[in-house]
């Protein structure tokens, strides 16, 4: 082995539970995924303004999920995790999701990224 090759394989530095568990990692870390939503053209804003409203009852605090993000008169965007400390959101939780934002009738297109970790984008 060469130092170069040494250098290029750097290891974790070990961390204490405490410290793992404060910095969200190894057993601790969270996962969620990415929404990006379309809505039809013709809709009023009293019909965003439902949606909206269904959506957080129906679909994310029904779930124990949490979401952060933005809307617009176009497009819901943002990122979906759980609303337990060290939860995660799953594929389940993900399926579920997409089934029930599939079936309104005010959602043009509907992507969902793949499970990434919540603090650290990996």
């Amino acid at each position: 082995m060469t130092a170069a090759t040494t250098a290029n394989e750097k290891k974790a530095p070990q961390r204490s539970k405490r410290l793992r568990k404060k910095l969200f990692q190894d057993e601790f870390a969270t996962f969620g995924f990415e929404l990006e939503c379309e809505f039809k053209n013709d809709l009023t804003d009293e019909t965003i303004s439902q949606f909206v409203d269904s959506f957080f009852i129906d679909a994310i605090n029904a779930e124990n999920l949490v979401f952060g993000g933005g809307l617009s008169s176009k497009r819901l965007s943002g990122f979906i995790g759980s609303s337990k400390r060290y939860g995660s959101a799953t594929e389940a939780d993900k399926a579920k999701l997409l089934a029930w934002l599939k079936a309104q009738p005010q959602v043009a297109t509907v992507e969902l990224g793949e499970i990434i970790d919540a603090n650290y984008y990996v």
